[in-house]
């Protein structure tokens, strides 16, 4: 999610990018995918074309900056969820199903996913399959990131030299993070988890192991 910088490099967005980004989710909740062009974006942002093209580029610039907007939120907002690592009541098997429960209840919690899903689910589909390697990278370091902590604060981790605990959080982080974002891309598809307690039973018998590594 970067805007050309008109320097032949990237930038991380600014409070107008992000204004314009939120702007364009609008619009395309409202009308779908197909239905939403860059004049009704920028119309809707109150900005010229070329203004918006000058931030975020072209529509599936566009596309591809909304999403990673929105799961990036996503994300942040599940870590937000976690019982501090100091606290009595921290539990290592507990904070892994937290990660799922905060996942899938998040994604579903999601207005803009929500109403676009619903205007345009097979669009939608794609454009979120479509778009999932610039968002990838970033999901990984942040679960990977999630990982070193957990085993930090987990007394049973088995013990690893440096080498080990940084590749092996980062190939867990990206297997477990691509989990978690095809929850995003088909969160009506397999596996079905209506309650909560079915996805902690999934978490305990997936991803439990996985990333604790006892």
């Amino acid at each position: 999610m970067a805007r050309n910088s008109g320097r032949g490099g990237a930038q991380p967005p600014d409070d107008e990018d992000i204004r314009l980004i939120e702007a364009a989710a609008s619009v395309i909740a409202e009308r779908g995918i197909k239905g939403a062009s860059t004049d009704d974006i920028a119309r809707a942002a109150g900005v010229t074309r070329v203004t918006l093209y000058r931030r975020l580029g072209p529509r599936e610039q566009i596309l591809r900056a909304l999403y990673a907007h929105e799961a990036q939120r996503l994300m942040m907002s599940v870590i937000a969820r976690f019982t501090p690592f100091e606290s009595l009541e921290w539990d290592p098997v507990r904070h892994v199903e937290d990660l799922l429960v905060g996942t899938v209840f998040d994604i579903r919690r999601s207005e803009i996913l929500q109403r676009i899903v619903e205007v345009d689910k097979l669009e939608a589909m794609a454009m979120l399959a479509g778009q999932s390697d610039s968002v990838l990278d970033a999901i990984t370091e942040i679960v990977a990131e999630f990982i070193r902590s957990t085993w930090n604060a987990d007394v049973h981790t088995r013990p690893m030299d440096a080498d080990e605990f940084d590749t092996l959080s980062r190939e867990v982080g990206s297997v477990v993070g691509r989990f978690l974002h095809s929850i995003a891309v088909m969160p009506d598809g397999p596996p079905v988890l209506e309650t909560e307690e079915e996805i902690r039973e999934l978490a305990r018998r997936v991803l439990v192991p996985m990333i604790l590594q006892r």
